[in-house]
């Protein structure tokens, strides 16, 4: 005898639920956070792909992206650009109004994997 259950609605998708499970379990900020730097992430990777592996989105403050970079040079361009790139992010979509960049040097041990 089989114990098949039958499903009750449509096949809901993962991505579907982890808002829900993430707003039930309090992680819902730091879920939204994590989209914001993965939206910051895809941003360089189109406009300034140099700088992707070497920078990444740490906070956002007062409507200032809070951006790490590896190294000085990198740093550099990051805060030259700084302007481009908090507009363009501005109208990403899973970007946030910002006005503008905050570039701070990694110190050892502080670089995201």
């Amino acid at each position: 005898m089989s114990t098949k259950r039958t499903r009750k609605g449509r096949p809901e998708g993962l991505a579907g639920l982890l808002p829900e499970a993430a707003r039930a379990l309090g992680f819902e900020e730091e879920l939204r956070f994590a989209r914001t730097m993965s939206a910051f992430g895809d941003l360089l990777r189109e406009v300034a792909p140099h700088l992707a592996p070497v920078s990444h989105l740490v906070a956002i403050e007062r409507s200032r992206l809070i951006v790490e970079a590896r190294n000085p040079v990198a740093a550099q361009e990051l805060h030259l650009r700084g302007a481009e790139l908090a507009r363009a992010f501005s109208e990403r979509l899973g970007g946030e109004r910002s006005i503008g960049v905050t570039v701070r040097i990694a110190t050892p041990g502080s670089e995201q994997d």
